[in-house]
């Protein structure tokens, strides 16, 4: 019996360290990086916009909690012809990078 339950209990404590994880990553984060259209800036096959990340090109995309002047800075940058600079808040899911928040470098 004793077994059993330690071994429930293991089970737990797996259960809740995995899920605290699951959540850390659901959180926006600042990233910073150089955005622009996905065929235009970074070689890609269509026009997207896209944010380069050190090495990786990520497709960019307003999160529902993103405002107006973020959704449509989001949307100028695809058919971009050169990249800027950009601070994002926000998180990355696979290829993509949803984003609360977009502010470009001024300059």
């Amino acid at each position: 019996m004793r077994k059993v339950l330690f071994g429930l209990s293991a089970c737990a404590a797996l259960f809740v360290l995995a899920a605290t994880f699951a959540v850390a990553d659901d959180e926006a984060k600042e990233i910073k990086g150089s955005a622009g259209c996905a065929a235009c800036c970074f070689k890609g096959d269509a026009c997207s916009a896209s944010v380069k990340v050190a090495d990786k090109v990520y497709t960019l995309k307003a999160s529902e909690k993103a405002n107006a002047a973020t959704k449509k800075l989001i949307e100028g940058f695809k058919g971009a012809k050169t990249s800027v600079e950009v601070t994002i808040k926000g998180v990355i899911k696979e290829k993509t990078i949803i984003a609360d928040s977009v502010t470009a470098a001024k300059g």
